[in-house]
């Protein structure tokens, strides 16, 4: 998995890094897990938010045709009761249960990366941005990827041609 997958994965856990920095975990002190939550919380989206900015002030855009777009906010409620719950109400009272609640985590985001399950950043969504599957037209040569766009708009139809902003080969910014 490449960094900017793993910061997607990451990026889709920060309400849960957020309840862990409010909650606390009981067997590590306040100023240990505060500050490392919170990092975890934001350091994803900042690092993107800076992508951003480097692809903007080297014009960085890719041309892509819209043969298809999938918005996958019916994903949402899975994400939510199969991974934010649970791993919200682990007890982690003693070090085997931190050490528990870790491996169950790193599990997560293995699987989050591998299933490409990253739609969920809660930063992008609180101003306003959805994150859609764009799949480009096969009939233009390009065969290769899907890729995921971070954009404010509703719906793309088909055969729309946009020039977004270029994160990585397959990441792209619409604003």
């Amino acid at each position: 998995m490449d960094l900017i997958r793993f910061l997607l994965v990451l990026g889709c856990l920060s309400p849960l890094f957020i309840l862990w920095a409010i909650r606390g975990i009981g067997v590590i002190p306040f100023e240990i897990y505060f500050p490392v939550f919170m990092f975890f919380a934001t350091m994803p989206s900042a690092y993107l938010a800076f992508r951003v900015w480097q692809a903007k002030r080297m014009n960085d855009r890719k041309n892509i045709v819209v043969h298809s777009v999938t918005d996958n906010r019916e994903h949402l409620l899975i994400y939510i009761f199969a991974m934010l719950i649970p791993l919200y109400d682990a007890n982690v009272n003693t070090t085997n249960d931190l050490f528990a609640v870790i491996c169950a985590l790193l599990f997560v985001i293995f699987i989050f990366g591998h299933m490409h399950l990253y739609y969920m950043n809660f930063w992008f969504a609180f101003f306003g941005y959805r994150v859609l599957t764009i799949k480009a037209d096969p009939s233009r040569g390009d065969f290769s990827v899907q890729h995921v766009l971070i954009t404010r708009r509703d719906h793309l139809p088909a055969n729309l041609e946009i020039t977004p902003l270029r994160i990585t080969d397959f990441f792209l910014f619409d604003k």
